[in-house]
């Protein structure tokens, strides 16, 4: 992942779906933006609305300085999060990915607050 790449073109390949396809670009920003929110309230990121342009370097905060070593967890945390919601994997695969978004979760908030 580059920082200057668009996030919703990277969660859309990471999840499945060609970056071309953009019937359901709404129902993934929604998805990606209640992500974000997330992060931000546990203070990780700046408090952005995402849109199709919109890039990995957008959301990360400079004044954040060495929590921002542990940003490359947020891409995976946004793309773990909106595959859950708008493609639920398997019943018996759930409970990996939520403990695995929970895990995630933990880590940065922990990461942005001892930094």
């Amino acid at each position: 992942m580059d920082l200057n790449d668009k996030i919703l073109t990277h969660i859309k390949e990471v999840i499945g779906l060609s970056a071309d396809d953009t019937s359901f670009d709404t129902d993934i920003l929604t998805h990606i933006n209640g992500s974000v929110g997330e992060l931000n309230q546990n203070g990780v990121g700046n408090a952005i609305v995402v849109d199709e342009d919109t890039t990995w370097r957008d959301l990360e905060n400079p004044e954040q300085g060495d929590a921002n070593d542990y940003f490359k967890m947020v891409p995976l945390f946004i793309a773990l999060n909106t595959k859950i919601l708008f493609d639920p994997p398997p019943p018996s695969s759930v409970e990996v990915h939520s403990a695995q978004i929970a895990k995630l979760l933990w880590r940065l908030k922990i990461a942005y607050e001892t930094s």
